[in-house]
């Protein structure tokens, strides 16, 4: 009598799989969507975050890369009879750190025109106004600031204290990779359990 077939996928099976390479594809390209779209919409699924954006979006490929991993041992692996409550669990997460995100956004990032170039910039700025930028621009708006002096990061550092620069955009830097890695987390766990119920069906058709 020869033993059952094994129903569980390897993970070089999962990734050369249609519904492994998805997630690995959108593990990868999710960091950088924001460079194909439009300066407005970029902005919102990747936060402007200055001399921090190229470091930052390495970390977000490993840590989305890190999920789709975690994702097949948890729905490969050793798949979940009810899954409800973990995707229930997600959802509110997700939820959660998509407000903080959009209320991080709200707070921290500006959108400057600029008429002469026919171009739009949007710069993350800090909550707390340097001595300079107080006696210059007494209650200026914070618009009003960047048109004046400019939006490269040696005016923003001039303009606000860099502490608070940077508490902003790890802010806004922490909300949107936890909002993007939640939502990779249901799609590629939907993916990912759908393929270990598909293929214990065909184990279980073999032993009949």
């Amino acid at each position: 009598m020869t033993a059952p077939p094994n129903p569980r996928a390897s993970l070089k099976q999962y990734y050369t799989s249609a519904r492994g390479l998805i997630t690995a594809v959108a593990a990868v390209a999710l960091p950088f969507a924001s460079k194909v779209v439009g300066p407005d919409a970029g902005s919102y699924v990747f936060p402007p975050l200055g001399g921090m954006d190229g470091i930052a979006r390495l970390g977000l490929v490993l840590l989305c890369l890190s999920v789709s991993i975690g994702v097949y041992f948890l729905a490969v692996v050793q798949p979940r009879k009810s899954s409800s409550a973990l995707i229930w669990t997600t959802i509110l997460v997700a939820i959660i750190c998509l407000i903080a995100y959009l209320a991080a956004y709200q707070r921290f990032v500006r959108r400057i025109d600029i008429p002469a170039k026919e171009a739009t910039v949007h710069v993350s700025i800090g909550y707390r106004r340097t001595q300079f930028a107080n006696q210059t621009f007494d209650s200026g708006s914070d618009w009003e600031m960047l048109e004046a002096r400019g939006t490269n990061e040696e005016e923003i550092e001039r303009l606000w204290a860099v502490e608070s620069v940077i508490v902003a955009r790890l802010a806004l830097y922490l909300s949107c990779a936890l909002t993007t890695m939640s939502f990779l987390f249901l799609f590629s766990f939907a993916l990912a359990h759908d393929m270990s119920v598909q293929t214990a069906c065909k184990s279980d058709s073999l032993m009949t």
